[in-house]
């Protein structure tokens, strides 16, 4: 069963705001700046993720809502607006 997330983040921090982004952007498509819906194969991925973030965050300082969505919530999800998604572009200097 694929586990869906909407992943929102307050980091005050350039640095920790980076780093967290980064790590979402590897997972997920930003669909706001600070939020991201992401979609992970196994629960055990999903640990490793909320894990990952709690090693980032400064725990008295930011704040990560992660809202897990069902697969009926995600499919009926409305989107108004024609902005595209962002789409992380990979890229190799040799």
């Amino acid at each position: 069963m694929v586990h869906i997330l909407l992943i929102c983040y307050d980091i005050p921090d350039d640095d920790r705001r980076t780093a967290i982004s980064n790590l979402l952007a590897v997972h997920g498509a930003r669909v706001q700046l600070s939020v991201f819906e992401i979609a992970l194969p196994t629960k055990k991925e999903v640990r490793s993720l909320r894990s990952s973030l709690r090693r980032l965050i400064d725990k008295d300082t930011d704040q990560v809502r992660i809202y897990p969505l069902s697969p009926i919530a995600a499919n009926e999800m409305v989107i108004l607006g024609r902005r595209r998604l962002e789409e992380r572009a990979d890229f190799w200097i040799v």
